[in-house]
């Protein structure tokens, strides 16, 4: 979800981050205590999470690589 955020973010297809949180937090269901996936992340820490990814993605495939606003967005 993560992932699949910060994609729609750079692409875009939500105006910004308050609004992807939003999204995921009435229309999925993600734990809104979190205060939304972006929040979350910037919690945890961008380089972690990219992190996360490219280990996914070098045991899972490229399903998983991090989109590329983990390294743009700060």
């Amino acid at each position: 979800m993560l992932n699949a955020c910060m994609t729609c973010i750079r692409e875009g297809v939500v105006a910004d981050e308050d609004i992807a949180d939003g999204a995921m937090i009435f229309g999925t269901g993600f734990a809104p205590f979190r205060g939304g996936p972006m929040k979350c992340a910037h919690d945890r820490g961008f380089d972690l999470i990219r992190e996360g990814l490219e280990t996914l993605a070098d045991r899972y495939g490229p399903r998983f690589q991090p989109d590329m606003g983990w390294q743009e967005i700060n």
